[in-house]
């Protein structure tokens, strides 16, 4: 639904200042600020005019202008001294978040106009951030994590997400409603059956399917699954990005319990190389689990880590996370770094008649997630009030024992982060059982996205 044929965020810069100042000395002012390459020199296009603009009438048609172009927000420089219903009335006009930006300076009233302006945006109630600083990495960090959250609230803003399957195991904090997505975060949410997407597995003929498991046999370290479950995945693989396609889909959401896993396959190893190929699925239809790792992709453009918290260390302040069958391989390094091992039957229906699990099989991809720093995040409700809860971590090698759990701790993705949070808020603030995890340390874009959004930080 939404275009990112070019993700490189677009923002608007408008100087302002008071219209005493003559367009001669405006020209000088802005010459020694040279605002446009600070801005451009964090990776950012930059929409402006190339002068200041001193009345609300000349500030408005230039927001709505850099709207029309394509910007996510607004950067306001207060360049001097300068009347504050200017960029009162831009901010009202523009539908665009706001940032007031000032660089303090003893020849100019810089600092000045951005009082003025802070404290009359505030008397009006309309939302905004502020950089009062020199041009310094905090400054810098600061303005850049703002505008990736302006971007990514844009784009999710135009998404659809894809719901594949009703509720699974009646998780409650799974669920959300797609009417106060829309209202909130502007996502369309849209429904599809799992007994469609095996349907049109089935039609996906051997010519399309073999070179793909061909292709597995040979870039992953091991494959210990039979061919019929690699045809299968390869099927499920292929139909699904077909369906997302088609349905004009951004992210979605796979239900896999029990209509996929007990009546013809466990969907893990495709739905690892969706995520590896860029489009986020998120397992067990967990809405709230999707939304988050949707937006940490947006933020970092790396696959994200979905996951149940499995174990608690309070003492040394670390845990163990693992997922039911899948997890991307390029956050293993690549499938040269991951052996594919059969699902266990366990996950299947237990069938009393027959004494079995009704388990169809599939290709989990194993591996331990490698050292580095993470960010731990998943959005949740309380009382229908949107929150994060997150806080950075730091993944670490641990002496991981592929015996435990009944042996399934050789069959799935596991990963051991050291929490950087109180243990106790830490286990409070958990919104469910499920947690997502991705490299970096992406806090600053999620508290700068969650105050646009007027969402709590946990």
């Amino acid at each position: 639904m939404s275009d990112r044929s070019d993700d490189t965020p677009v923002v608007g810069l408008l100087p302002v200042m008071d219209p005493r100042i003559d367009p001669e000395l405006a020209q000088r002012i802005l010459g020694y600020l040279d605002l446009e390459e600070k801005v451009r020199s964090l990776g950012f296009e930059v929409v402006w005019a190339g002068r200041a603009v001193s009345v609300e009438e000349d500030a408005v048609a230039e927001v709505r202008r850099m709207r029309s172009e394509g910007a996510c927000g607004i950067i306001y420089f207060t360049a001097w001294f300068l009347r504050a219903n200017v960029v009162v009335g831009a901010c009202q006009h523009s539908d665009l978040p706001a940032l007031v930006w000032s660089i303090p300076n003893l020849d100019d009233t810089s600092l000045i106009g951005f009082g003025v302006t802070h404290g009359s945006l505030d008397e009006v109630g309309f939302q905004h951030e502020i950089i009062c600083d020199e041009w310094n990495e905090t400054s810098q960090r600061k303005m850049s994590a703002w505008v990736q959250a302006c971007h990514v609230k844009a784009t999710v803003a135009r998404s659809r997400y894809g719901h594949v399957g009703g509720n699974c195991l009646r998780m409650m904090t799974a669920d959300s409603d797609p009417n106060q997505w829309r209202r909130q975060f502007g996502i369309d949410v849209d429904h599809a059956e799992q007994w469609t997407l095996i349907h049109d597995a089935e039609k996906v003929p051997d010519s399309e399917t073999q070179p793909l498991v061909d292709e597995w046999k040979r870039d992953f370290r091991g494959v210990e699954v039979s061919d019929e479950v690699l045809t299968k995945s390869a099927r499920l693989y292929l139909a699904g990005k077909r369906m997302f396609a088609e349905n004009g889909w951004d992210f979605a959401g796979v239900k896999c319990q029990f209509e996929l896993l007990d009546n013809y396959l466990a969907p893990c190893l495709p739905v690892a190389l969706w995520n590896d190929d860029g489009f986020v699925v998120a397992c067990e239809t967990d809405m709230n689990a999707a939304l988050t790792m949707y937006v940490l992709h947006l933020m970092s453009n790396h696959p994200v880590m979905f996951s149940d918290i499995q174990y608690l260390n309070r003492g040394e302040g670390w845990a163990r996370f693992l997922n039911c069958g899948t997890a991307a391989t390029r956050l293993a390094g690549g499938r040269g770094q991951v052996v594919l091992r059969n699902c266990p039957e366990i996950q299947g229906t237990y069938d009393e008649a027959s004494g079995t699990h009704l388990c169809k099989g599939g290709a989990c991809p194993h591996f331990v997630l490698p050292p580095g720093r993470v960010t731990l995040a998943r959005f949740g409700r309380i009382q229908g009030r949107y929150v994060l809860h997150a806080c950075p971590g730091e993944s670490f090698a641990y002496p991981h024992d592929e015996n435990s759990l009944l042996g399934i701790g050789a069959v799935w993705p596991f990963a051991y982060v050291k929490i950087e949070q109180e243990m106790e808020q830490f286990v409070a603030n958990l919104r469910a059982h499920h947690m997502c995890i991705v490299p970096g340390d992406w806090m600053p874009q999620l508290e700068a996205l969650c105050k646009l959004w007027e969402v709590e930080v946990l």
